[in-house]
């Protein structure tokens, strides 16, 4: 009995130490992954808007010294231990959250990994503030959420809104900035894109300084608010086709869209516009229907995506002129009456 005892005692071990050994495997594996695109992996909506994101990402790349990305790298591996992989990945993330800087009015730090690289590079003071005037022409304040931080979920939903705008998700931005997508814009904010004029709107949400300052920048942020505008002014002549069916809307929606991170975009609006008080409910029914959810799915993309991402008869973009829904359309009961409690109906 003994021996047997041992025997079993022994093939237990054997197996935990052969379980541990493949976990600790992929995990390695999946932690040495590259998350690199070229050129930011930027969106590829209109030629103007890929050469004014182009333009500002070349600004962003001229204002960091490879000098000062090197004392940066070389202090953020060590002080945080981490591959030389896992680095450029957050590097990448990095990059990313200073685009966005630059067009947004506030951007809220939601990565631990990112914000490390941004503490880092405070660490060179000289470095940093010549930095920020090359690319900014004003410093940039390092600004992390405190603890204790009341979580804002609009506040969230707006980050993750610009984010796809301009960006292919990758399954290191889900893993880094957490999953997108999980939360409802505030109804106030889909009446101020609608109601609101173009000047207002660009003062109130956006970086007035860099649209003043910074070539690309205004344009950038005209061709947001156009696609925002399209996008609302889409749903509401949807909801006047079809009604407020989720499984309706992945339906019928999933050809107008030939990015999956957009299409996830649009169904988050849809939500936020017709069932934004079972947002969460909805959501999850939404994720299920389309294959998407806290892995990604069908929303991450590999690192090498093709092919255009425009809406079918998207109004939004460079052409066009201020907003792009109508009278009509904003004063039906779709996602101008948001306001008025649409998400209880």
């Amino acid at each position: 009995m003994e021996v047997i005892a041992f025997l079993l005692l022994a093939l237990f071990i054997a197996i935990v130490i052969i379980v541990n050994a493949f976990y600790r495997s992929a995990r390695k594996k999946d932690q040495n992954r590259l998350y690199v695109i070229e050129n930011l992996g930027i969106q590829e909506h209109s030629d103007d808007f890929k050469e004014n994101l182009g333009q500002l990402i070349q600004r962003l790349e001229a204002s960091i010294p490879l000098s000062y990305m090197e004392q940066v790298k070389e202090r953020v591996i060590r002080e945080h231990k981490i591959s030389l992989i896992d680095w450029e990945n957050r590097w990448f993330e990095w990059k990313r959250f200073l685009i966005m800087t630059a067009i947004l009015k506030n951007v809220p730090m939601y990565s631990r990994e990112v914000d490390e690289v941004w503490h880092e590079k405070l660490m060179f003071t000289r470095e940093y503030e010549l930095f920020s005037d090359l690319f900014l022409e004003r410093t940039l304040h390092h600004a992390p959420h405190p603890p204790g931080h009341s979580f804002d979920r609009s506040e969230r939903a707006w980050f993750d809104t610009i984010y796809i705008i301009l960006f292919k998700p990758t399954k290191f931005s889900i893993s880094t900035w957490g999953p997108f997508l999980k939360h409802p814009l505030s109804e106030k904010i889909l009446l101020d894109f609608q109601m609101m004029p173009m000047d207002v709107l660009k003062e109130k949400y956006f970086n007035i300084h860099c649209q003043e300052h910074v070539p690309a920048v205004a344009s950038l942020v005209e061709f947001i608010i156009r696609y925002f505008q399209g996008q609302v002014d889409y749903l509401s002549k949807h909801y006047d086709l079809y009604g407020k069916s989720v499984k309706t809307f992945g339906k019928h929606s999933s050809s107008s869209y030939s990015d999956p991170a957009l299409w996830m975009l649009g169904g988050m609006l849809f939500l936020t516009c017709f069932h934004h008080d079972e947002f969460d409910e909805k959501n999850e029914f939404f994720e299920k229907t389309t294959g998407s959810g806290d892995s990604g799915g069908s929303f991450i993309f590999s690192g090498c995506s093709s092919g255009g991402d425009s809406i079918s008869g998207d109004p939004g973009g460079d052409s066009g002129s201020g907003s792009s829904c109508s009278s009509s359309s904003c004063s039906s009961s779709s996602c101008s009456s948001c306001g008025g409690g649409c998400g209880s109906s």
